[in-house]
């Protein structure tokens, strides 16, 4: 491979290579256009066209591996139960109590916690040209390589999680389930937002007043303001971004003024702090 690339471009070229069965220079023009996201330039590059005979052989491929998972073929053709999504999980190598499963599960569209649908599960894999266990194992180590430092893989994650964590038919995630998705979200080596500083243990506040102070389900409102308020906090521990006229939720506002009287009784500790 020519010495003009870097070690992270060589192996978004072999991994969009081997999944989209193309040559190197086709490889390195999607690749570009895709900034180097090797998920997002497999999916444009399907989407595209590309590969057309190849989608089809690859959807082929994934329904049967679907099928081979399936907990109650008769009644439920089209889903995977919590039995049959543990031992798929297990045998690609996820972290059940990990932040890993829950990136799986955005890229199979899983409709709840242990379940997989089949449109899901062969939309999203077909997306990447992953109609082999061994494939799929090549991206998940990718995206676990990506996470860290990828905002946008992580917000993604982020977002999905909300749906994962509603009960069927509900608007909102009971509060201990918000908490222990956040906890995952916010803490795991995976997380490219890790919710707390050497001054500041930021989610252990959050836990700690919403335990006290709120004790309801979290809304999608609420759950995404969270974690639009976690990027701020990291880059301002002052919370010099926020005031009484900010569109916050009342919750954040409410978290705001504990963590000042709780927290920071005095402006002196904040002024320390800072420096």
């Amino acid at each position: 491979m020519p010495p003009g690339y870097n070690t992270q471009q060589k192996a978004a070229i072999s991994q969009f290579m081997s999944f989209a069965s193309t040559d190197q220079k086709t490889a390195v023009k999607h690749l570009k256009n895709a900034g180097w996201d090797s998920s997002a330039a497999v999916t444009a590059y399907f989407s595209g066209g590309g590969g057309s005979g190849i989608v089809s052989s690859t959807k082929s491929n994934l329904n049967k591996f679907f099928d081979s998972y399936r907990d109650d073929v008769k009644n439920s053709p089209d889903s995977v139960g919590p039995d049959g999504a543990m031992g798929y999980f297990e045998k690609l190598g996820v972290d059940l109590e990990g932040m890993d499963a829950l990136a799986v599960m955005e890229v199979i569209q899983a409709p709840t916690m242990g379940e997989m649908s089949r449109e899901g599960f062969v939309e999203g894999w077909s997306s990447l040209n992953a109609d082999t266990l061994d494939k799929q194992k090549a991206h998940l180590k990718s995206l676990k390589q990506r996470l860290p430092s990828d905002k946008a893989a992580f917000e993604k994650v982020y977002k999905y999680t909300f749906l994962l964590g509603k009960p069927a038919g509900a608007k909102a995630v009971p509060l201990e389930s918000a908490l222990a998705f956040w906890e995952l979200l916010f803490t795991s080596p995976l997380s490219a937002l890790r919710w707390s500083t050497p001054n500041s243990p930021w989610f252990e506040w959050w836990t700690e007043f919403l335990n006290a102070e709120w004790k309801k389900s979290v809304n999608k409102d609420m759950w995404n303001e969270t974690l639009k308020f976690a990027k701020l906090t990291l880059e301002d521990e002052a919370m010099s971004f926020w005031d009484e006229s900010s569109s916050w939720p009342s919750v954040i506002d409410d978290f705001v003024e504990w963590v000042k009287k709780e927290k920071r009784p005095s402006q002196d500790n904040v002024d320390e702090m800072e420096e």
